[in-house]
């Protein structure tokens, strides 16, 4: 079984229309068995009808709501909710082309703990602003010095997992927000952990009906709290 997780705040205007993209593909083009689950953080807009109504009329979707603010928690608790072999998360607004899917997880069957999809890595496409660009470098400048951290695009939001990283690392992981999968990568480093980046073409996504969009100073100022308690942790 696959359980893919996408986790949504206020996405009424984008929910329905990109897990029924979603889910279309893994129709299409995968041959084992597969749910989606839509993990909910507490959002107060239409979402939860939205979701509620998908699983609803589809077998292989699933609605999953915590009443808990937070991305990582809203993953982290559909993976421990949900048992699988193999785990995936994606943003829902599906930045990510979803033509790398498959070989997200065809790492995992090959023998990877973690496969993350990468927008540094040779073969990439990338269309996004400068500001995120700059962020993404910063970052990956910061993570590198202070946490060691050889995996090159850790906050993009595609990786699947396997069942070792679900018992050992995750029960580890601290931060339920952004930084959640950031911290799962140094965790998984420091202790030995199997880790492949592959290429995605990835696209910055645009609607200004969405209000779950967040801003870069709110998440560097959490990644930079974060990134110094995993420093501090490794002394």
């Amino acid at each position: 079984m696959i359980t893919i997780v996408l986790p949504v705040y206020n996405e009424e205007p984008i929910l329905k229309e990109n897990t029924l993209r979603l889910f279309k593909f893994c129709k299409d083009k995968m041959e084992d068995c597969w749910q989606i689950i839509i993990a909910d953080n507490a959002s107060d807009d239409e979402t939860q009808e939205i979701g509620e109504n998908l699983a609803g009329e589809y077998q292989e979707i699933k609605y999953f709501r915590t009443n808990q603010r937070g991305k990582g928690g809203a993953v982290l608790r559909a993976w421990k909710k949900f048992p699988s072999d193999i785990y995936v998360y994606m943003d829902v607004d599906l930045s990510t082309n979803l033509c790398a899917l498959p070989e997200l997880i065809q790492g995992i069957r090959n023998s990877n703990d973690i496969v993350a999809g990468s927008r540094m890595v040779a073969g990439a496409q990338v269309e996004r602003p400068l500001t995120r660009k700059i962020f993404s470098y910063g970052l990956r400048f910061i993570l590198k010095i202070f946490c060691r951290l050889k995996t090159q695009d850790a906050p993009c939001g595609f990786k699947a997992v396997n069942t070792k990283i679900i018992d050992k690392i995750v029960p580890q992981i601290q931060n339920k927000q952004w930084f959640f999968d950031t911290e799962m990568l140094i965790l998984a480093e420091r202790q030995g952990f199997s880790i492949k980046e592959i290429p995605v073409q990835w696209t910055e996504a645009s609607n200004k009906k969405r209000k779950s969009g967040v801003g870069i100073v709110p998440v560097m100022w959490e990644y930079l709290k974060n990134i110094y308690r995993m420093k501090i942790k490794a002394k």
